[in-house]
């Protein structure tokens, strides 16, 4: 492949932007992490300027007799009254930039069918893997900040499985879901849903911030230490780490409740306004209750959140060491937390469903098959690239490669387990091949040979982001034909 075509596609800039926009390290720290890590700063000093000021008020009021009481109390509550009002402003703001995050998430995923807009889901959830290098010494901070998008998109698709399936008891969805426009075709058709508005976006907004109260200065203190030299990614001693699931629900919930609270009314009219107020209230007590649900796997909301959470823990693992052929086994992590009843099984079933058991953008290795449908005498690369597989096991692929050549215009596959070499059956077809010939067909797959030949012959997958670093290659989600192999 030629060097000079390496570069990024705009549709993989605009989702690194947009990544960016939720989580990022800044000098001007203006992503939603970033704005709430500052809240969480300045909120002990908010708090201890607001205290003094209502003390001195009450105190002032109790002493009305003396002179120039009057005026001291009218400046007091003055300086309380701008306190609040700008705290209030800043918290609008990050309301705002959250529902701007949310509206372009929507874009990205939404389409006039469901053809199109499972195809817009895929694309999403397998870019955020495949610009992500595998081994780098960083994965685990640039899996940290594309967790979160990562996640949010599962739970809009969770969410609409399991309201396809009855699933979701809770009256407050059940009534909007009734009037919701599944496929917008356009704009006006987003904007007039509230579903989309008082129930998508909430889920969105919870979501992204599920993981907020990690930021909050104690819970830091617990990852980094005082000196901040500690691995924040280390495995935590059992008291280390109830102490930060406590403090990350508690600063959560808060954040929620008073960094991000309910938007503001724009207008003159009382009647707009009250039922404005009365919508946003009713949002707000939607998002708390996902977040507190989310502790019960009873509840078949609060899993919305958390099945996708755990998913997107393994798929963009935090933890040291290789990971990256261990990826179709998260699916087997929330199998076995249904079957110990820290997950409610038929929501971890519909889940399912949805992913198969082979994350989007995954690298599969598959012996191809001729018009006859015999096997041949080598493996190719493919690509995960669609949800919804009709059985879990035998994931939508795009080919990568043809006779052993990489390509930019791949065929769909269904790939069988008899021919997936993440499964024994299949790498056991090649085990009878001589060495020579398998290490002729690594030779012709790999660019770095010499350092790679020690490697497995018979590889269970293989890591495409060098493939997808190739502007040409980043359409894996275009139309084309698709067979079985």
């Amino acid at each position: 492949m030629n060097k000079a075509t390496v570069g990024e596609s705009n549709y993989v800039k605009n989702l690194r932007v947009l990544i960016k926009k939720i989580h990022d390290v800044s000098p001007i720290k203006d992503s939603a992490y970033e704005q709430a890590m500052l809240y969480f700063q300045q909120q002990p000093a908010f708090k201890d300027k607001s205290d003094k000021l209502s003390n001195q008020i009450a105190e002032l009021e109790a002493n009305a007799s003396k002179p120039r009481v009057e005026e001291k109390l009218k400046e007091a509550k003055d300086q309380l009254k701008a306190l609040n009002k700008e705290w209030d402003e800043q918290r609008i703001q990050r309301h705002h930039k959250l529902l701007e995050i949310c509206d372009e998430i929507l874009s990205l995923v939404e389409g006039s069918n469901q053809e199109e807009a499972r195809r817009n889901f895929s694309r999403v959830l397998g870019s955020i893997l495949l610009i992500t290098p595998t081994d780098n010494p960083k994965v685990a901070f640039l899996n940290q900040k594309s967790k979160h998008l990562y996640k949010a998109v599962l739970c809009l698709l969770l969410l609409e499985q399991m309201l396809q399936g009855n699933e979701i008891a809770n009256p407050f969805v059940q009534k909007l879901a009734e009037e919701r426009v599944a496929y917008p075709q356009n704009a006006d058709d987003a904007a007039r849903c509230e579903f989309r508005r008082y129930v998508k976006i909430p889920l969105l907004m919870t979501s992204l911030m599920q993981d907020i109260g990690q930021y909050h200065q104690d819970a830091q203190l617990i990852l980094k230490g005082k000196e901040g030299n500690l691995n924040e990614f280390r495995t935590l001693e059992k008291d280390d780490r109830i102490n930060l699931l406590k403090i990350s629900y508690e600063q959560t919930v808060d954040y929620l409740r008073d960094g991000i609270g309910c938007d503001a009314y724009v207008g003159n009219s009382k009647e707009e306004r009250a039922a404005f107020n009365l919508k946003e209230k009713e949002k707000l007590k939607f998002i708390l209750t996902l977040i507190k649900s989310s502790f019960d796997p009873q509840q078949s909301i609060g899993n919305l959140l958390k099945i996708p959470q755990i998913y997107a823990s393994v798929v963009l693992s935090t933890k040291s060491g290789p990971y990256y052929d261990t990826l179709p086994k998260a699916t087997m992590v929330l199998e076995k937390g249904a079957e110990k009843g820290a997950l409610n099984g038929t929501a971890v079933t519909s889940f399912i469903k949805i992913v198969g058991h082979f994350p989007q953008g995954f690298g599969v290795t598959f012996i191809p098959k001729d018009s006859d449908k015999r096997d041949l005498d080598r493996y190719e690369y493919a690509i995960v690239n669609g949800l919804y597989p009709e059985n879990p096991h035998l994931p939508l692929c795009r080919s990568a490669t043809k006779n052993l050549t990489f390509s930019e215009f791949g065929q769909d596959l269904t790939i069988s387990m008899e021919n997936n070499l993440y499964f024994p059956q299949a790498r056991a077809k090649l085990e009878k091949m001589s060495k020579e010939r398998l290490l002729d067909i690594l030779s012709k797959l790999v660019s770095n040979f010499e350092e790679r030949k020690e490697l497995d012959l018979i590889p269970k997958c293989w890591h495409p982001y060098t493939f997808f670093s190739y502007a040409k290659h980043q359409n894996l989600w275009n139309k084309a034909g698709r067979t079985s192999n």
